[in-house]
């Protein structure tokens, strides 16, 4: 791996074993402190403003990227230009939300929403970190969105200590994206001022990213929506209580997913620029059997371990995260083996199947999570997303290319039994 690279990425995982340093000992003593309704007050507004975020961006994080690596000045100028087109539509569309907590939301209730509208908002505008990642220079992400991560955690575990009340958590859920996109702004601004287009110029910058940018934005809801759809619908069918503990689950589950990620980045541009079908094909097999292997791993340390982990680090009120836990980390491991093979299809241009795909995948989603809560409430909310990944990964996918996916995960399976084999 170019050296260049292979820096960028270690710059990348670094804020990401921070993050999970902060998950298990800040969040945890808060999680305890507030008790699972008013973390899961927390929870459920942040992933309202969240979907916001990714309907306001309008795919423009990919199209930015692009940009920037093939003509850098013409991606500064699409940032510049889309700027108050990106916090146009994010008012749009978040205001109804605020306005009906205002009317209906408890006190407290209501200034968590505010604070999550607040943070996504300037997490929404934040395309300069695309900018430092498209230029391979994410120390500088990575530097700044620390210091953001660092003060958060110090005041949240401050606000904890103290036995403060639990409704000023609101000034570190603003200021985590906030002081990051104000450090950046600036920095950007600083260095790379580029003089200002001509009206009819700055129309077409903007018409352009609606144009392209809507090929990604119904891809990109879709999955914002499945993602969080057992949080939302938890809050509908059960209590804030019920998503409290949840989230604990799904964050646990998912704070590992940096390793297996890494792995697939450093190893996803062998695979593209193989011109051979079948050196491609074993290449992503393999692919399929590293991300399984530390998956297995993982999920047999947290059954070992989860119990006393939760018992532990967020205290007796959470005992019940601790089966959705283990489920939610199966999910985990098909969800990554669904990325292997999203890129595979990637590999052979197809886009527009993985965007159609998504639609479906969020239907399924809905009807599961509906259908599974209802009965079973937490279990059933971690087995409907365990349900939805392995549709995802398979049935679905199959359709691609005469079943092209499907003939990857027979020689995945060929190739785990190639021992069995051999013995007998």
């Amino acid at each position: 791996m170019n050296k260049k690279i292979f820096s960028n990425s270690i710059w990348m995982m670094s804020e990401k074993i921070i993050s999970i340093f902060g998950l298990i000992f800040v969040t945890s003593y808060v999680a305890k402190y507030v008790g699972p309704g008013t973390f899961g007050q927390i929870s459920f507004s942040m992933s309202l403003f969240q979907i916001v975020q990714v309907i306001a961006q309008l795919g423009s994080s990919i199209i930015i990227f692009k940009r920037i690596s093939k003509n850098k000045r013409s991606g500064i100028i699409l940032i510049n230009t889309t700027v108050l087109m990106r916090a146009f539509f994010y008012f749009i569309c978040s205001f109804p939300i605020v306005i009906y907590f205002f009317i209906h939301g408890a006190n407290d209730s209501f200034w968590f929403i505010f604070a999550a509208f607040l943070s996504c908002f300037f997490s929404s505008l934040d395309v300069y970190s695309v900018y430092y990642d498209a230029i391979l220079k994410s120390k500088i992400n990575t530097v700044i969105n620390v210091c953001g991560l660092i003060l958060s955690l110090v005041l949240r575990w401050w606000i904890a200590s103290f036995e403060m009340p639990p409704v000023l958590l609101t000034i570190p859920i603003v200021l985590t994206s906030m002081f990051p996109y104000l450090l950046r702004a600036i920095a950007y601004k600083n260095n790379y001022n580029v003089r200002p287009l001509l009206k009819r110029h700055r129309g077409k910058y903007r018409r352009y990213l609606l144009k392209v940018g809507g090929s990604f934005v119904i891809s990109d809801v879709s999955i914002a929506i499945y993602t969080r759809l057992s949080l939302l619908i938890l809050a509908v069918l059960e209590s804030k209580t019920s998503v409290g503990i949840y989230s604990v689950a799904l964050n646990l589950a998912g704070s590992w997913s940096f390793i297996t990620m890494s792995l697939i980045t450093s190893t996803l541009p062998s695979i593209f620029s193989e011109k051979n079908d079948s050196l491609a094909l074993k290449k992503t097999v393999k692919l399929n059997i590293y991300m399984a292997i530390i998956s297995i791993t993982v999920i047999f340390f947290a059954y070992l371990l989860g119990g006393w982990f939760l018992r532990f680090f967020y205290g007796v009120e959470y005992d019940g995260a601790f089966y959705p836990l283990i489920i939610l980390c199966m999910s985990t491991m098909v969800s990554t083996l669904g990325t292997v093979s999203a890129r595979f299809i990637a590999k052979y241009s197809g886009y527009s199947f993985l965007s159609k795909k998504m639609l479906i995948v969020l239907v399924s989603s809905l009807i599961l999570n509906y259908l599974l809560i209802a009965k079973f409430g937490i279990i059933g909310a971690a087995i409907s997303t365990l349900a939805t990944e392995v549709l995802s990964l398979t049935l679905y996918n199959y359709f691609f290319k005469r079943g092209i996916v499907a003939s990857l995960h027979m020689e995945t399976i060929k190739y785990i039994l190639m021992p069995f084999r051999r013995r007998g």
